[in-house]
């Protein structure tokens, strides 16, 4: 997913603008260093996620789109998805602290009982409009590095990569919906009951250890999830 991540990592900076045409697959093999058979499979993946898209004899061009789309693998944070849709993330941050970890959240999180956690919750916006509440928790062992960074402006994820050497690679994810309890519809600029989505999550790393446990509730006009269905039967002996 190296290919994958430099497109990402372009778009994020601003690098490829929505709309932005890429060179011919050719040219573009040359100047990442691949093969065209890597690039192809990097270019169909960023399709699949909504982020590039082919056109007809003109090639691939960087999407320009509306919403937040999750089900990227690997797991993106939040400013990246935001990147790729071609809009700007920005946050307020509502808690940033530590304390010790409940029962649940030290089994949650492979860690003793009572061991410190890193607490942060933010009201996510996208070009300044309030789209979801975002609440991580974090072992303090892991992350000490990025207890103080300035969450406000800086992605979660990629203080996580530069500061503490933590890759995020996968995620267990559960989405369900339901209306919106009063404190969080008052943040989001709802009225109470209207329709949310809440995701709540396990993220690991690339040692397969779980780094992250979260919760993120996002107005429901404002958010997409996109999945791949297989058929996961194994073939009886005989089939």
């Amino acid at each position: 997913m190296q290919v994958y991540r430099m497109f990402v990592g372009a778009i994020s900076d601003g690098t490829l603008r929505p709309g932005a045409q890429l060179p011919p697959e050719r040219e573009l093999s040359t100047q990442v260093g691949v093969s065209r058979a890597t690039l192809r499979v990097a270019l169909r993946a960023l399709r699949d996620d909504g982020v590039l898209q082919p056109t007809q004899g003109r090639g691939w061009h960087v999407v320009t789109p509306s919403v937040v789309e999750e089900g990227h693998e690997p797991p993106l944070s939040f400013t990246e998805i935001a990147a790729l849709r071609g809009l700007t993330a920005s946050a307020e941050v509502l808690n940033q602290s530590t304390r010790p970890a409940t029962l649940e959240e030290a089994e949650d999180l492979g860690i003793a009982p009572g061991s410190e956690v890193f607490s942060l919750d933010r009201l996510r916006k996208l070009d300044d409009v309030p789209v979801a509440v975002a609440s991580a928790l974090l072992p303090v062992a892991l992350v000490r590095e990025a207890l103080d960074a300035d969450y406000s402006t800086r992605s979660l994820y990629a203080t996580l990569r530069e500061s503490c050497g933590i890759t995020p690679t996968r995620s267990e994810y559960m989405l369900q919906a339901r209306g919106a309890e009063p404190g969080e519809a008052a943040q989001l600029g709802l009225a109470p009951g209207e329709a949310v989505l809440v995701g709540a999550y396990t993220c690991f790393d690339d040692n397969d250890r779980a780094f992250e446990v979260g919760r993120i509730t996002y107005r429901g006009d404002r958010y997409r999830f996109r999945t791949v269905l297989r058929d996961g039967r194994r073939p009886l002996p005989g089939d």
